[in-house]
């Protein structure tokens, strides 16, 4: 089968990035023929908040691709259409997750639609985290020429039924993102031991992890606020580890760590984490927070499921979808440090640690690219 695939690409880094690998891997790996159609630049430099956009990604992610697309330039738009149209392929399938790329991806899919291709969009999410302007508009502008839809969780499902009208019922498809392994092929994984020594970390410290993109809507401020009580109950033989690339100001989450009375067990370590390091850090750790305060689902979780890790998170968008409360982690309310603190007290207080981690490992199985490949096809199929 011929499959067009409109997304973001090495050097390009992040989960968007990591996810659209996968698909093609795992697609190539099942004799499918994939164009991948990618961009040129990303976001202009005035306006993307983080230190860096690329990054040297792993070495199994740098597969062909066709780096054309720019979105604030319409003529690279048609010049992707041109290469896709060229191609022939049985479908495009695009990669949606935010209303700046609305533009460009909506009427690639209409050229393609032209064309006689049939469309599909792969949802990451359809309402954006952050307020966008005229959100709403352009999200339809995008995803309504879709002849069918791949929601990465029921809570994307029923955004693009409530912002999409036109969208049909029956034309989407749950699929929830599947597991990420940032080991390195062939590199065999590290022992916890291993993995603290590199990292500086005590054996009988207690480590909770938060990892990604720091972004306002993740709810950062809300576990720096928990420490105190951590500390009160386990000194400081416990650390709250920060990992990730701040975007925006940096001096709040710096003042709000510096001002906290637990600021010994917060280690913050800005940046981005080049995959070959993002092992370390989930398997050194106990436990993986998610604070946020308005999601549609999260790709860490699905890093934490790959390393039988537990996760708290809050009750926001999807994430009860994939986060078993009191079996695979515990879910607490949003903008809450109290009952997050406690949550995470009672992890280490019942030693749940085993008992969690033996059922994240029996749940992750559902979490497969294969079934997420197995939709594509059936999706490219039907034209057939």
């Amino acid at each position: 089968m011929k499959i067009s695939l409109i997304s973001p690409a090495p050097p390009f880094h992040g989960g968007i990035v990591t996810s659209a690998a996968y698909v093609v891997k795992h697609l190539l790996s099942r004799d499918h023929d994939v164009q991948w159609i990618s961009l040129k630049k990303q976001y202009p430099k005035i306006i993307f908040p983080g230190t860096s956009q690329t990054s040297d990604v792993a070495q199994w992610m740098q597969m062909p691709n066709e780096p054309v697309i720019v979105p604030w330039l319409p003529w690279t738009w048609f010049s992707a259409a041109k290469l896709i149209k060229k191609n022939k392929p049985d479908a495009v399938f695009i990669k949606y997750w935010l209303p700046y790329f609305a533009p460009a991806f909506g009427t690639i899919a209409r050229l393609c639609k032209r064309a006689g291709l049939p469309v599909y969009f792969i949802l990451d999410n359809v309402i954006a985290h952050e307020k966008y302007p005229f959100a709403k508009q352009l999200t339809r502008y995008a995803l309504s020429p879709g002849d069918g839809f791949i929601a990465q969780s029921d809570q994307v499902r029923s955004d693009l039924l409530s912002e999409v009208p036109s969208v049909a019922p029956g034309s989407v498809v749950t699929v929830p993102l599947p597991v990420f392994d940032f080991g390195i092929p062939g590199r065999e994984r590290k022992t916890k031991s291993n993995a603290r020594a590199e990292l500086g970390i005590s054996n009988t410290c207690k480590v909770v992890l938060f990892f990604g993109f720091i972004k306002a809507y993740k709810g950062l401020e809300y576990l720096i606020d928990a420490a105190p009580m951590l500390q009160g109950k386990f000194g400081n033989n416990i650390k709250v580890l920060i990992v990730g690339d701040i975007y925006g100001d940096k001096k709040p989450y710096l003042d709000r760590i510096a001002e906290s009375s637990a600021s010994d067990i917060i280690q913050l370590v800005d940046g981005y984490m080049p995959d070959e390091i993002v092992e370390d850090y989930f398997v050194a750790s106990d436990l993986v927070a998610l604070p946020y305060v308005s999601a549609t689902q999260s790709g860490i979780v699905q890093i934490a499921m790959n390393y039988d890790l537990p996760v708290v998170s809050t009750t926001v968008g999807g994430l009860p979808e994939v986060v078993d409360h009191g079996r695979t982690g515990f879910l607490v309310p949003p903008k809450n440090s109290e009952s997050l603190g406690e949550a995470i007290i009672k992890f280490f207080d019942d030693d749940l640690a085993e008992k969690f981690s033996s059922a994240v490992a029996v749940e992750k199985e559902k979490y497969s690219w294969d079934r997420m490949c197995e939709a594509i096809e059936k999706l490219a199929s039907v034209n057939e």
